[in-house]
C-alpha cells in the first residue's frame, strides 16, 4: 500500500489486479444440464406420446401437461376437455399379441394411475380449474403397430 493513496484508489488497483489475475486462469464452462440419454424403446414411446397429444389436441382437447410425475407414478398426459380432467395413459405394442396395447393397462397399472392422480389432482385442481375439483375422466390411447385406438373412459 503506497502513502497518500485514497480508499477509491486502493479498491481501483484492487479491481485491476483480479481482472488481471481472472484473464489469465483457464475459463470455467457454463453449467448445462443433459438429459439422461433415452434407449430405442422409450424414444419410441416418447414419439408415441407426442403423436397422442397432436391427435388429441385435434379432437379437441387442451393439453395441460405431459409426464407429470410423482413419487407414486407418471401420467403420461393431462388434458382438459371442457369442465372435464382427463388422464391419458398411452400404451404400445408393435404386435398384438396378448392382448395388444390395449390389455396392457392392467388393473395394477390403473390403481398406480389412480394413486397419482389421486395425490396430484388437488395441484391440478388450483392450476387448472380455479380451485374446484373437477370431473376425471382416464382414457388410454393404445398403439398397435401403426394404428391408433383411443379408448374414452377406459376405466373408473
Amino acid at each position: 500500500m503506497k502513502k497518500n493513496q485514497s480508499p477509491e484508489m486502493i479498491a481501483r488497483d484492487a479491481q485491476r489486479q483480479r481482472l488481471a489475475r481472472a484473464a489469465t486462469r483457464p475459463k470455467k464452462r457454463a453449467h448445462t444440464t443433459t438429459l439422461p440419454k433415452q434407449s430405442a424403446r422409450q424414444q419410441q414411446g416418447t414419439t408415441k406420446e407426442e403423436l397422442a397429444a397432436v391427435f388429441l389436441q385435434q379432437q379437441g382437447l387442451c393439453i395441460l401437461e405431459k409426464n407429470a410425475q410423482n413419487r407414486f407414478g407418471e401420467i403420461d398426459i393431462v388434458a382438459r376437455s371442457g369442465s372435464t380432467l382427463v388422464i391419458i395413459e398411452v400404451r404400445y405394442r408393435s404386435q398384438a399379441r396378448y392382448g395388444g396395447a390395449r390389455s396392457s393397462v392392467c388393473s395394477r397399472k390403473q390403481q398406480r394411475i389412480k394413486r397419482t392422480t389421486t395425490s396430484l389432482l388437488p395441484q391440478w385442481s388450483h392450476r387448472y380449474f380455479e380451485g374446484q375439483l373437477p370431473f376425471c375422466r382416464f382414457d388410454v390411447i393404445a398403439f398397435e403397430g401403426e394404428s391408433l385406438l383411443w379408448i374414452q373412459d377406459a376405466f373408473r
